[in-house]
C-alpha cells in the first residue's frame, strides 16, 4: 500500500510541472490599457524623438497616420510640406512600397497625395510604378504597399493605367508560398493580409502562378488570408510576439484589418500571451517601446503607437487604420490616474491626458491650408513610351517543378485545380474594396462565430488541483 501511495505522490509530481507549460496565461487588456499605453508612448516622443527628425521614413510616416487616425492634434502642414522634397527624392532606387508608405502619410496630414512636390505618389508606387521600375522589385511588399495605398482613399485608376487591382491582387497572391507565407517573411505576409482584408469577401478567384514553385492554379483572397493567418499562428513565439517589434507590429495591425481579435482569438494566444501581449512586451517602463530589447527608441514607439491605433480601432468598431475616407477617430477617454507607474495594463496616462483629444477638423484645416499644391489636380497621363498593360496576364509561366521535390499545401495541387469561381480576365477593374461599413460579427474566414474564444485563467485552476493534491497525501499519511 505505501509503495502504491509513494508511485501516486511521484506521478502526481512529475505530471503536475508537465501540464503547466501547455496551459495558456492570458489577462485580456482593457480599452484603457491601451488608452494609457499609446498617451504614455506619445508623451515619450514628444520628449525624445521628433517625426520631424526622420522625416519621410517609414516609421515617421506611420507614427504620423497613427496620430491623424487617434484624432491627436499636430503639427500636420510643416510634416505635409517636409514631404515636398522627400517625394521628388525618389528615383528608381527607392522601394514601391516607401513611395505608398508617404502617400499614405500624406493623405493622412491632409494632402494631396497625387500632387507632392508636383509628382504624383498614387501613380508612381502604385498603377504607373513599372514605367520607373518593376512594382515587385522588392517583392510582395511592392503589390501589397500599393494595394494598400489606392484603398486608403479609394483613388481610382485612369484607363491608360499599367496596373490595376485585378493585376496587384493578382501578383501578390503568386508571392504567396506553399506554407502559407508571402515571400517566406513574417512582415510581408502580414502586409499581404492587410492588403488583401479588404477582398476576403468579393467574389472571384484568380490564377495566378506561383513564384515558389512555378505551380499555376486558381487563388482567392480569401483562401490565400485563411493560409497566411495559419503560417502567423504558427510562428507566433510562446511571449506571443514575432521575435522583434516592427513584426509584431505588422501582425496586431494586420489582425485588425482582418476583424480577428489579437487578444482573444484562441489562433494567437500562445503560452505565455496574446499577440496583444507580445506587443506590449515590447514597452518600457519610461512609456517608450524597443525594437528588440535595450532603450525606448523613436522607431519602435512609432510602429506601437501605430499598432496599438489599429487595435482600438477594432474594439471601438472604427474602419480599418489605413482607411481615410470616413474621417472616424479613436476615442480617447482619460483613465482614472493609478497609483503608480510602470509597465502595468493599468498605468496612468493623467500626465499626457492634455494631448488624448483634440478636434480633428481643426488639424486637417490646418494642415490643409498649408498643402503644397493647394487645388487637388486630375491625374493626367504621362508621356511615356511605355506600352500599358491592359489585359491580365500570368506574372510568370514557368515550368512547373518535378512533383518529388516540393511539397505542396493542402489547397495546392500539382496539375492547375478546378475553379471554385469563374477566375477574373480582361482590363475590368474588380467590383473594389469593400466599402466601409459597421465591421460584422467577430467571425473567421469560414463563416463561424467566435472562431477565438476568450482564454480562461489558469493560474487559480492549478493553485486548486496542487492544493487538492496535497490534500490527498496528507489524508493518505493519516491513514497509514
Amino acid at each position: 500500500m505505501k509503495r502504491k501511495i509513494i508511485a501516486s505522490i511521484c506521478a502526481a509530481c512529475v505530471l503536475i510541472p508537465a501540464m503547466l507549460p501547455v496551459l495558456h496565461v492570458n489577462a485580456e487588456y482593457k480599452e484603457s490599457d491601451l488608452i494609457n499605453a499609446v498617451n504614455d508612448a506619445i508623451k515619450w516622443k514628444d520628449s525624445n524623438d521628433s517625426p520631424f527628425y526622420s522625416i519621410g521614413t517609414d516609421s515617421s510616416n506611420s507614427y504620423i497616420t497613427a496620430l491623424r487616425q487617434l484624432g491627436k492634434s499636430y503639427d500636420y502642414a510643416s510634416y505635409l510640406n517636409g514631404l515636398d522634397g522627400v517625394a521628388a527624392g525618389y528615383s528608381d532606387i527607392h522601394n514601391a512600397s516607401d513611395m505608398a508608405k508617404t502617400a499614405i502619410a500624406v493623405a493622412a496630414a491632409g494632402g494631396d497625395a497625387q500632387n507632392v512636390g508636383g509628382r504624383d505618389l498614387i501613380a508612381d508606387s502604385t498603377y504607373y510604378r513599372d514605367a520607373i521600375a518593376p512594382l515587385d522589385k522588392e517583392g510582395a511588399n511592392g503589390y501589397s504597399w500599393a494595394l494598400i495605398a489606392l484603398d486608403s482613399k479609394d483613388y481610382p485608376i485612369p484607363e491608360w493605367g499599367m496596373q490595376n487591382r485585378n493585376t496587384i491582387i493578382s501578383g501578390l497572391l503568386s508571392h504567396q508560398n506553399t506554407d502559407g507565407s508571402f515571400d517566406g517573411d513574417i512582415y510581408a505576409t502580414a502586409s499581404a493580409v492587410a492588403a488583401l482584408a479588404p477582398y476576403v469577401s468579393t467574389s472571384g478567384a484568380y490564377t495566378v502562378t506561383q513564384n515558389q514553385t512555378g505551380w499555376t492554379f486558381d487563388l482567392s483572397p480569401a483562401d490565400a488570408c485563411d493560409a497566411a493567418l495559419t503560417y502567423l499562428s504558427d510562428e507566433q513565439e510562446k511571449d506571443g510576439s514575432w521575435s522583434d517589434l516592427k513584426s509584431t507590429a505588422m501582425v496586431v495591425t494586420a489582425l485588425d484589418a482582418m476583424n480577428v481579435d489579437a487578444d482573444k482569438d484562441s489562433r494567437f494566444v500562445a503560452r505565455q500571451g496574446s499577440a496583444i501581449d507580445g506587443l506590449m512586451s515590447f514597452k518600457l517602463s519610461d512609456g517608450g517601446f524597443a525594437m528588440s530589447g535595450g532603450k525606448s527608441d523613436g522607431e519602435a514607439t512609432a510602429y506601437a503607437v501605430s499598432a496599438l491605433t489599429s487595435h482600438l480601432r477594432k474594439l471601438q468598431s472604427k474602419t480599418r487604420l489605413y482607411y481615410m475616407n470616413r474621417g472616424d477617430v479613436v476615442t480617447l477617454t482619460t483613465p482614472a490616474p493609478a497609483a503608480e507607474s510602470g509597465t502595468t495594463r493599468s498605468q496612468s496616462s493623467s500626465s499626457s491626458s492634455g494631448s488624448s483629444s483634440s478636434s480633428s477638423s481643426n488639424s486637417s484645416s490646418s494642415s490643409s491650408s498649408s498643402s503644397s499644391s493647394g487645388a487637388a489636380r486630375a491625374t493626367t497621363r504621362p508621356a511615356t513610351t511605355v506600352k500599358p498593360v491592359t489585359t491580365m496576364q500570368p506574372t510568370k509561366t514557368a515550368t512547373p517543378h518535378d512533383a518529388a521535390a516540393i511539397t505542396p499545401r493542402p489547397v495546392q495541387s500539382a496539375t492547375p485545380k478546378p475553379a471554385k469561381r469563374s477566375a477574373l480576365v480582361g482590363p475590368v477593374e474588380m467590383p473594389g474594396p469593400m466599402k466601409p461599413t459597421d465591421p460584422p460579427e467577430d467571425d473567421d474566414l469560414q463563416g463561424n462565430s467566435d472562431s477565438g474564444s476568450t482564454s480562461v485563467p489558469v493560474m487559480p485552476i492549478v493553485a486548486a488541483i496542487a492544493a487538492l493534491v496535497i490534500l490527498a497525501i496528507i489524508a493518505a499519511l493519516i491513514l497509514l
